[in-house]
């Protein structure tokens, strides 16, 4: 075991890091369903979130775009060790969305990929988080979901945050859930989140 992981150790450091994840995605049997949209900034708004593989998994397809710079909370930011195009997101005196949004303009090609449900755990809601910063940022939304079933990185086409209501966005998540049969796609198909946003609690 401490052979292979030497050898994976150095195949990592002698190999192009983009060409080391595309070649751990292929051997891995991952493949692309739908193509990338073509953009320079984007959202990308994805569920189900039902394990921690996710985040793995995610990362191979996340790599396999060029150029891109991801966000990511400033606690993660040790993994850049491992090659990853990493950069801090914290939440600025203005708020997340506006320090999100400033990031996006600093960059020839940034992407904000999210888990909307902010949980592994099966939820009766999602957050309404990526719209808002979609929205602020001025670069759309595109949704996105790994089929454990048949091992494929999913994404849907491009929505503008400025031309659709929050509501509008939602209906478009609930399509593309429903196209691709996402309740069934997750690690742990039981943690599957609702499409709901959390309704905002009256005030007394």
């Amino acid at each position: 075991m401490l052979l292979w992981a030497c050898v994976l150790l150095v195949i990592f450091c002698l190999t192009p890091k983009k060409s080391f994840w595309n070649l751990t995605r292929q051997k891995m049997g991952w493949s692309l369903k739908t193509k990338l949209p073509e953009t320079k900034h984007c959202v990308y708004a994805c569920f189900p979130h039902t394990s921690g593989w996710d985040f793995f998994y995610g990362l191979l397809l996340i790599l396999s775009t060029p150029g891109a710079k991801v966000m990511v909370k400033s606690e993660l930011m040790w993994m850049r060790i491992l090659g990853l195009p990493l950069l801090a997101v914290s939440r600025g005196k203005g708020g997340q969305s506006e320090a999100i949004a400033g990031l996006f303009r600093k960059f020839d090609y940034c992407y904000l990929w999210l888990w909307i449900s902010g949980t592994r755990k099966k939820t009766d809601h999602i957050s309404s988080g990526f719209y808002f910063i979609a929205r602020e940022a001025r670069v759309p939304i595109v949704f996105g979901a790994l089929d454990y079933r048949t091992k494929q990185m999913i994404c849907s086409e491009m929505y503008s945050a400025e031309e659709l209501t929050k509501d509008e966005i939602l209906e478009k998540a609930r399509a593309f859930s429903k196209q691709h049969d996402l309740r069934g796609a997750g690690y742990v198909p039981g943690n599957y989140s609702e499409l709901n946003f959390r309704e905002k609690k009256k005030s007394k």
